[in-house]
This record gives structure tokens, sequence and C-alpha cells, in this order.
């Protein structure tokens, strides 16, 4: 499920998927079509997990890797993956397993060096429970 949300006057992308198994992740392409793209600004939050779990997310973008993770309840620190226009691979991951799928919130969108938000596309590449 993909959403667009209006929050001020700035275009945030946001993901809302789930996961069950430690072993299982999701892959997401995010696309940066603007040749002023400078870097994809990405953040993500567990929602409502109550069994603390956290959630990881890894950026790759030819040689470029980063990686945050959120604090149980919490949102993880902003990382901004300069990377320049084109494809960006987000792999999201959790730190245990559990009973019940945890929800996750993946926050993503293309900017340029100001940090003024450019198009952004997204494309689900794997799904797992």
């Amino acid at each position: 499920m993909i959403a667009i949300c209006q929050a001020g006057n700035a275009l945030s992308h946001q993901l809302i998927n789930s996961l069950t198994a430690a072993s299982a992740a999701d892959h997401f392409l995010v696309t940066c079509g603007e040749k002023e793209n400078h870097h994809l600004y990405v953040q993500i939050d567990d929602l409502k997990v109550i069994d603390g779990r956290q959630f990881s997310v890894m950026v790759a973008k030819d040689k470029v890797i980063a990686s945050t993770t959120n604090s149980d309840g919490k949102a993880s620190p902003v990382i901004r993956v300069e990377g320049g226009a084109g494809v960006y691979h987000l792999y999201v991951s959790q730190t245990a397993s559990g009973e019940k799928a945890a929800n996750y919130q993946l926050l993503f969108h293309c900017e340029d060096i100001d940090n003024a938000h450019f198009e952004t596309s997204v494309f689900t590449k794997i799904d797992q429970p």
C-alpha cells in the first residue's frame, strides 16, 4: 500500500507494510527521475510494535550503502543517501520475529542539494511475510 501525504508544503512518500519472520526482508526500488536529484531521504518507524522488535532499512545505489534502525516505539534517524538520479534499492528487515506480523512505516523522497523534493516513484520487488 502506498500513500502520498501532504505535510506542510513538502510532499512525503509513505509506504506501510509488515514483516513476521526475523529472516524475512522486503525489497523496494525507488526511482528518482530528475537529473538535479542529489540524494534520497529515508526514515523507518514501527507502528505500535509492543514486543520490542525494531526495523532497519538499508539503502544501496551504485557504490553507496547506508542504513538506519528505529529505536523501539520511535522513528529512526533520517539518512540522506547521495546517489543522484536513478534507482535506489531499499531493503527492510527486523531484529526479531514474533507470532504476529509487525507493521512498519517507510518514509522516502528524492531531494536536491537544498532538500527540496522531487518526483519519486516506488516499485515493490519482494514483499515477504
